[in-house]
């Protein structure tokens, strides 16, 4: 009976934490109408067995640990989301071979993020975002930061999209998934006043 009230228990919290993340929409629906599609592309998935401590995606879901998601702001909550969705958008689903995938990592982060600046989706206190390299792209920041004296000291709030299959051995990098992204962000990139010049520009490039 014990180990039923708590499977319930967990369940619940997942699908309380669950209507948080579905609210993320309505409110986009309302402020930023770009977000609210391209999160609709991900199925949200709370992870009951903490396989994953944070939150990751691999372009179909996105996945959240509830535990990790309830000691979150909604401002918090609605950044990490907006982050995953543009780890997609900006096609960090696979990597490259690097010789350091935590760098890599910081990367992709920093690009992401300076996206959603542009955005005007708020950052969070500790978001990862190197001012000088604003504009530069994941691989050119990538080499900015071997002169980074110690990176371990940076701390990314996610997991890597290509780093998942690590956590979720069945989530596989797949490339045709990285190419739908790709023609999305083409798509939003030709809708009139959806996005600003700059994150438009990014998009027509992918």
């Amino acid at each position: 009976m014990d180990m039923l009230v708590r499977s319930s228990s967990v369940t619940a919290d997942a699908q309380r934490e669950l209507a948080k993340w579905q609210a993320d929409r309505a409110y986009w629906a309302e402020t930023l109408p770009v977000m609210e599609m391209l999160s609709e592309f991900l199925t949200l998935t709370p992870m009951l067995h903490q396989q994953i401590a944070t939150a990751s995606t691999d372009g179909r879901h996105l996945y959240f640990c509830p535990r990790y998601s309830a000691t979150l702001s909604d401002e918090s909550r609605r950044f990490l989301h907006a982050h995953l969705i543009w780890h997609c958008v900006a096609g960090h689903l696979t990597a490259p071979l690097v010789a350091g995938q935590h760098r890599w990592h910081l990367a992709c982060d920093h690009e992401v993020n300076a996206l959603l600046l542009a955005l005007g989706v708020p950052l969070t206190l500790n978001a990862l975002l190197f001012p000088v390299c604003v504009g530069r792209s994941a691989i050119d920041v990538y080499r900015w930061l071997e002169g980074h004296p110690d990176t371990s000291l940076e701390v990314a709030a996610d997991i890597h999209p290509a780093a998942l299959w690590w956590h979720l051995p069945d989530a596989v990098p797949d490339q045709r998934m990285t190419a739908r992204w790709r023609h999305r962000a083409h798509l939003i990139a030709r809708e009139p006043d959806a996005l600003p010049e700059r994150v438009a520009k990014f998009c027509e490039a992918r």
